[in-house]
C-alpha cells in the first residue's frame, strides 16, 4: 500500500472513530437529559461561558463542523454502515447519503443545545398534495392545445408517509374530444375513459370536495407539490381559460419538487428518473400514468421529508404574486387567495454529472423521464418560452 492510500485510510478510520465515539457519547448525554425545550418565542438567551467566550450553541456548532468534515472523508460504504447502525435508510448515491447523515447529527445538535427550532427549521404544512396532470397531445402538431384528461392527487403527511386515499378522475376534453393514437399509447388513457368522464369543471369540484373530506383548508395546512412548474403554471392555467372558470386560489403557489430537491442535496438540474435513481429507488407503475407518476413523486417527497428537508413554497403563478407579509404557506380551498395563514393547500446520476447535456427533441405532448433537461426553460426564465416546449412537458 503506498503512502497516499495509507493516508486516505487513516483519515477514514479517524472519521469513523470520531463519529462512533465522540458524537455517540454526546447523543447519550442528550437522551439522558430531562430538561424541557423552551418554546420558540419565550426561549432564553444562551448562557455565555465567560472563560472561553463561547455559548453552548457555539461549541456544538464547532463540533458539528468537525463531524461534517469527518463525514466528507468517509467512503460510501462507511457512511452506509454508520446509517445502518443508527437505523436510517442506506439507499442512494454518496451525496444523498452524506446529506442524510449530516442532517441526523444536525438534529442531534439542535436537541443537545436544548433550544426550540427556528422558523426556518419548521415545516409549515400538515400535508403535501401531489398533483401530476396528463393532457391531450399530438406527435406532429406543434400548435396543439393541451387539455387535462387525467386529474390525480396523492397525499403525503408531514412525517413523510404517503397516504392510501388517492384521488383520480379522467376528464372529457372539449376542444379535441378524440384522442390521438399517440396520446393513448403514451398515457394509456383510452377513448372510452374520456368519453364517459365529466368535463374539467365538474372534476375540479370533486377534487375540492376530496380535499375538504381530508379537512384541508379547515383543520390542516397544506401545500400543492408538483414535478416542475408545468402542471400549475401552464396546464391548469390553460384549462381554466378553455373552460372560462376562475383559476383556483389553492393553485396560485406551490412547491416545485425539482427545486426543493436540488437545493437540499446540492445537485444540478434533475428530472423524475434522476431523482429516483439518486435516492436508490425505482419507478413503480406505468410511466405517463398520471396517478403512477404522482405516487412516485410523492415517494420522492416523502424521502426528502424523512431526510430532513424543510419544504417551502418556491413558485407562484406569474400574475398572482404572494400578498405582502405572506409567510409562504399553502393555498386555501375556496378562500380569497394564497398566503401563509391559509390551510389548504438511464443516464449517470445528476449529483455527479453537472455539465448541461443536449438531447433530441421530443414529440408534442411527450413526457420523457430519461432525457436531459438542460435545454428546457427553467423556473425563473420567461414563462412564455414554455409554449414552445410544451411538447416536452416534463422531460
Amino acid at each position: 500500500m503506498d503512502e497516499s492510500q495509507s493516508r486516505t485510510n487513516s483519515w477514514s478510520q479517524a472519521a469513523l472513530n470520531f463519529l462512533g465515539l465522540s458524537l455517540d457519547k454526546e447523543a447519550e448525554s442528550l437522551s439522558a437529559s430531562k430538561e424541557p425545550v423552551a418554546p420558540l418565542k419565550t426561549r432564553s438567551k444562551p448562557r455565555l461561558d465567560m472563560a472561553s467566550g463561547f455559548t453552548p450553541e457555539d461549541e456544538i456548532s464547532m463540533k458539528l463542523s468537525r463531524i461534517n468534515g469527518a463525514i466528507n472523508k468517509m467512503t460510501k460504504e462507511e457512511i452506509q454502515e454508520k446509517l445502518a447502525s443508527i437505523g436510517l435508510n442506506t439507499c442512494g448515491v454518496k451525496d444523498v447519503l452524506k446529506k442524510r447523515l449530516k442532517n441526523y447529527y444536525k438534529r442531534q445538535r439542535t436537541a443537545q443545545c436544548n433550544r426550540a427550532l427556528t422558523e426556518d427549521e419548521v415545516l409549515k404544512f400538515d400535508y403535501l398534495v401531489v398533483i401530476d396532470f396528463e393532457a391531450t397531445c399530438s406527435e406532429t402538431n406543434d400548435n396543439f392545445v393541451h387539455e387535462i384528461i387525467e386529474f390525480p392527487a396523492v397525499l403525503v403527511d408531514a412525517q413523510g408517509h404517503v397516504l392510501s386515499d388517492d384521488f383520480q378522475r379522467f376528464c372529457k376534453p372539449k376542444l379535441n374530444p378524440k384522442l390521438t393514437s399517440f396520446c393513448t399509447n403514451l398515457t394509456g388513457i383510452t377513448q372510452s375513459q374520456v368519453d364517459n368522464a365529466q368535463y374539467f369543471p365538474e372534476v375540479l369540484v370533486e377534487f375540492e370536495n376530496w380535499m375538504s373530506s381530508h379537512k384541508l383548508g379547515t383543520q390542516h395546512k397544506f401545500a400543492i407539490l408538483t414535478d416542475g412548474p408545468w402542471d400549475m403554471a401552464r396546464f391548469l392555467k390553460t384549462q381554466t381559460e378553455i373552460c372560462d372558470i376562475p383559476f383556483p386560489h389553492w393553485a396560485r403557489q406551490w412547491i416545485n419538487l425539482r427545486k426543493a430537491y436540488t437545493a437540499f442535496y446540492g445537485c444540478g438540474k434533475v428530472n423524475l428518473q434522476h431523482m429516483l435513481q439518486d435516492l436508490g429507488m425505482t419507478f413503480q407503475g406505468r410511466p405517463h400514468s398520471g396517478l403512477d407518476d404522482a405516487r412516485n413523486i410523492a415517494a420522492i417527497a416523502a424521502r426528502l421529508l424523512m431526510d430532513g428537508c424543510i419544504m417551502r413554497v418556491n413558485e407562484y403563478q406569474r400574475d398572482m404574486r404572494p400578498p405582502a407579509g405572506s409567510s409562504r404557506g399553502g393555498g386555501r380551498a375556496g378562500s380569497g387567495g394564497g398566503g401563509g395563514s391559509s390551510r389548504i393547500s438511464s443516464s449517470k446520476s445528476r449529483l455527479t454529472q453537472k455539465k448541461p447535456q443536449t438531447r433530441e427533441r421530443q414529440p408534442s405532448g411527450s413526457r420523457s423521464y430519461h432525457g436531459e433537461s438542460a435545454d428546457i426553460p427553467q423556473e425563473g426564465d420567461n414563462l412564455e418560452d414554455l409554449l414552445h416546449y410544451l411538447k416536452l412537458q416534463k422531460s
